[in-house]
């Protein structure tokens, strides 16, 4: 069973469907104990990093999450759901994360291009780690992303990126079972089926 962590701040409905439409069994659910019992956890989310980690603090969601991915559970974190994994994040004043991957979120910079914030819309994706969970299959999609901040860390968690302001943002990335997508899956067709379709299987073996 996957849970997929309701913090109301979630396109859920879209998501749930996504992972229904690759065979997983999925519960939608913002209860502590849910955890116990799940095979997999899905962490969507969209807004303010701020505002997200409140409502994990709100539901008592911090340490069972900490909890469930320390005794080896895969975990998923889409957009606003994979910066929540970061140590902290710069947005709106600096506030801790739940310190799963190495690393913070800080504003996307132009850097004097024509890329604007938010970046939104369909970008291509390379990638930087092959044996990460769609490989070389991932490399050239294309993705919906839909953000103002962008993680940056350690370049070994890092496995894929997008061009913005004439450098790589970090578009995915993978640290032993913590997985995280900057894009939403749900909202890039065939091939956000087939990402979220890999990580099923990854997190069922």
């Amino acid at each position: 069973m996957i849970l997929l962590v309701d913090i109301g701040i979630s396109n859920l409905a879209s998501v749930r469907r996504a992972m229904e439409l690759v065979g997983a069994e999925v519960l939608p659910s913002s209860e502590p104990e849910a955890l116990a019992v799940a095979e997999a956890v899905v962490l969507p989310g969209v807004g303010s990093f701020a505002d997200g980690m409140n409502r994990l603090r709100e539901r008592r969601l911090v340490e069972p999450l900490r909890r469930v991915v320390g005794r080896g559970v895969p975990i998923l974190g889409i957009c606003l759901g994979m910066q929540l994994l970061s140590c902290e994040s710069e947005e709106d004043g600096l506030h801790e994360g739940l310190g799963l991957i190495d690393g913070r979120c800080v504003r996307l910079d132009p850097c004097g291009t024509s890329d604007r914030v938010p970046n939104i819309g369909w970008c291509d994706v390379e990638v930087t780690r092959q044996e990460c969970l769609l490989g070389s299959k991932m490399d050239g999609e294309i993705y919906y992303f839909s953000h103002s901040y962008h993680l940056v860390g350690p370049l070994a968690d890092s496995v894929a990126s997008i061009r913005f302001g004439n450098k790589s943002v970090t578009a995915a990335i993978e640290s032993g079972n913590t997985y995280g997508v900057q894009f939403h899956p749900e909202k890039s067709q065939d091939a956000g089926l087939d990402l979220l379709s890999a990580f099923l299987k990854r997190a069922m073996l």
